[in-house]
């Protein structure tokens, strides 16, 4: 900052509060003053050089006062004359009040000392340092009157010390001031920096897809914002008017959630089929206005048109890998059946006949797997405890493999929390126990001891994933990014439908199943990945599994 600039602008109402805080000041400094002029009481040294001169002064410096808080109470002039025109006045009045008394020394330097500082708060910059060094000179002066009519050495002296405290405090307090206006350009230049981001977040709030609105536990919202709006089939009054909107107008189903949610009754997350098909999930903040709820509004009727176009673009591709998969068998069927006429004897006969029934047999199970996964699967979503609900899993898996007299081993890892998921459990268990096949057949290596390992944790993106790892020989890179893909297999027998049923099935379960990137550290092993959306830890857990 320029030394000349003004550190207080005049335009404020605080620099006005502030004048009239100083006038105060001075309207009790002249009253004492007054009353030490008439009733010869106070300091002896008040007026015992010119009585008359420190009566009138006294006077003139309370009426002066009075005046000045006329002007005040008016403001017929600007901040800055009438900031002038106050300090003027005081160094006029308590200069004459000293030279009256004899000098500026005791209460009196101490009453100069105060009406500096208030000078330099009230001008600030070159007037600041300009009235200091009047200050200065006038005490001085005075100093020299003093010391050439009183033969007393130490007016010059005192006056001396005066004068340096004069500017001492002129200094401090314009240093102070600097510092003040710095922190001030400071916490405006952060104010701004909140506006900024308060202005960003409520944009990027207005323009999400999901619905949000912020609401008192009486169900009066405080915030709205279209994607809302538009989910609670407000109307148009509303729209314009959403600070008068409440939540029981618009969606009595919703409140009633909210307040059971509120109460301790109600799930975090509740679904709704009208207007539309919607899902609320309730999160609890605190404010300085009290306890609020922030409604997430989730329109599933636009994530059931994501699965339906993702089911209907995997149906094209099903359709046409069909002719190709189905034309092998129906060759060989269609030349067995021309041989076998002129077949001799009955092996050549039960040969032809063994051919004919496999490919049938092939084609039979492809159309029904083609089927099954053209039909969109009807999902019976439940909360499911996933820690129980794989031990059941893997020691059913285990039973089926030592009845079976297979040496494969199972290992199950689980949190020690409660892990709960909203998934159905026919649904899980085909995809557990597909993954499961799929490493018996493709995931077993050379000694033919397979070891899978069942991993539940914490999926990084929220919600739940169950890892499905085996020991076999690493998925080749060019198959990768194929394994999902309708038709795609490696083994002779397979129909290359398992692994894409299994994907839309998580699919529909609003869930996802991947194949993990290879371990370098490792030269063998594939992991699978199905991620499942977290349930409410406080409703009772169902576990459905299939025996």
């Amino acid at each position: 900052m320029a030394s000349g600039t003004p550190l207080i602008h005049p335009a404020g109402e605080e620099n006005w509060r502030g004048l009239r805080l100083a006038n105060a000041y001075r309207l009790l400094l002249a009253l004492a003053l007054t009353a030490a002029a008439l009733t010869d009481r106070g300091p002896a040294l008040f007026g015992q050089t010119h009585p008359s001169l420190f009566m009138v002064t006294a006077w003139t410096y309370l009426f002066l006062a009075m005046a000045f808080e006329w002007l005040l109470e008016l403001r017929v002039t600007p901040f800055r004359p009438q900031a002038h025109l106050h300090t003027i006045g005081d160094l006029a009045c308590l200069m004459l009040i000293a030279h009256a008394s004899g000098g500026p020394e005791g209460p009196l330097a101490l009453a100069l000392v105060i009406a500096i500082g208030i000078a330099a708060v009230l001008h600030g910059g070159r007037a600041a340092v300009g009235y200091a060094a009047a200050g200065v000179l006038l005490v001085l002066g005075e100093a020299i009157y003093a010391s050439w009519t009183q033969p007393d050495a130490s007016h010059l002296a005192n006056s001396g010390f005066l004068g340096a405290a004069l500017l001492l405090i002129t200094l401090l307090v314009m240093a102070f001031e600097r510092r003040a206006a710095v922190w001030e350009h400071q916490s405006q230049a952060r104010e701004r920096e909140v506006r900024y981001l308060s202005e960003l977040a409520l944009r990027v709030i207005e323009q999400t897809d999901n619905g949000i609105v912020v609401s008192d536990p009486d169900g009066r919202i405080d915030y709205i914002n279209a994607a809302a709006r538009q989910m609670l089939g407000d109307n148009e009054a509303t729209i314009e008017a959403p600070a008068e909107a409440r939540l029981p107008d618009l969606h009595e189903g919703v409140c009633d959630a909210l307040r059971a949610w509120h109460a301790g009754d109600g799930s975090q997350q509740q679904d709704f089929d009208r207007p539309r098909r919607l899902r609320a999930q309730f999160h609890r903040i605190e404010t300085a206005l009290g306890p609020r709820a922030l409604i997430v509004l989730q329109d599933l009727s636009a994530e059931d048109e994501r699965v339906r176009r993702d089911k209907l673009a995997a149906l094209g591709r099903l359709i046409a890998s069909i002719a190709h998969e189905v034309r092998n068998p129906l060759s060989s069927i269609r030349q067995a059946a021309e041989l076998l006429p002129e077949s001799d004897t009955a092996a050549e006969r039960e040969q032809l006949t063994t051919i004919i029934t496999r490919h049938s047999d092939r084609i039979n199970r492809l159309v029904e797997d083609v089927l099954g996964a053209a039909r969109s699967p009807a999902v019976n979503a439940q909360n499911v405890e996933l820690g129980d609900w794989l031990e059941r899993f893997a020691e059913s898996r285990r039973q089926n493999w030592r009845a079976g007299g297979k040496p494969y081993v199972m290992a199950l890892t689980t949190p020690m929390e409660p892990a709960f998921a909203r998934v159905d459990t026919t649904h899980l268990w085909q995809v557990i126990d597909n993954l499961c096949d799929n490493a018996e057949r493709h995931g077993r290596p050379d000694d033919g001891q397979l070891r899978l390992r069942l991993r539940l944790e914490t999926a990084p993106r929220g919600g739940w994933q169950i890892r499905v790892c085996d020991n076999g020989p690493r998925i080749a890179d060019v198959d990768r990014s194929a394994l999902f893909e309708p038709f795609f297999t490696t083994h002779s027998q397979g129909t290359g439908l398992g692994l894409f049923v299994s994907r839309e099935l998580a699919l529909a379960n609003r869930g996802e199943l991947a194949l993990e990137e290879p371990d370098t550290s490792r030269d063998t092993g594939n992991c699978f990945r199905l991620c499942l959306p977290a349930a409410d830890a406080t409703e009772t857990a169902t576990t459905q599994a299939r025996e």
